[in-house]
């Protein structure tokens, strides 16, 4: 599967209308990516990104990321950030995430930001667990798939029940 992913209408982070990033994300070869330009009105010190939103695009990726390749809901149990640079207000970023393995019914995760010259600004270490109680259907009515091609929305049409 290739393409634009819908954004989730609730989320901060992928939301198109939420008041948040409104991030797009993408899919190709396994990975989730997004691109994104730093908005100062999310910054922590003067024009450099907030550390909790950072970590947060870090987290959306890895999400992303896993639910693509597994079709099943899952929650972060554990995240670790390291911030190798500062994300600046007004410059233009790329936060990709790719699934790692399955080790003991956790799922383990990588989440990487670059900037425009591919330096690494902030990586992640994820791990994520089935949740119980929310099923594909409960997600894919909050789902805005304008601009989703038809693959990508077929991938919507699972039920957790034939990945169970």
């Amino acid at each position: 599967m290739t393409g634009l992913l819908p954004g989730y209408k609730k989320c901060f982070f992928c939301g198109p209308a939420t008041g948040g990033l409104a991030l797009e994300l993408r899919h190709a070869d396994g990975t989730v990516f997004c691109e994104f330009t730093a908005n100062q009105k999310y910054q922590g010190f003067d024009g450099v990104m907030h550390g909790g939103i950072v970590a947060g695009i870090l987290d959306e990726v890895m999400w992303w990321a896993l639910f693509t390749e597994t079709k099943i809901i899952t929650a972060t149990s554990k995240m670790e950030v390291e911030f190798r640079r500062p994300i600046i207000s007004g410059e233009t970023y790329r936060a990709k995430g790719q699934v790692l393995r399955l080790v003991h019914g956790t799922y383990e995760v990588s989440g990487l930001i670059e900037d425009a010259s591919g330096h690494a600004c902030a990586k992640a270490h994820g791990f994520y667990r089935k949740t119980k109680g929310f099923t594909i259907e409960d997600i894919i009515r909050y789902l805005d798939f304008r601009g989703v091609s038809p693959e990508v929305r077929a991938l919507f049409r699972l039920t957790e029940k034939e990945h169970a």
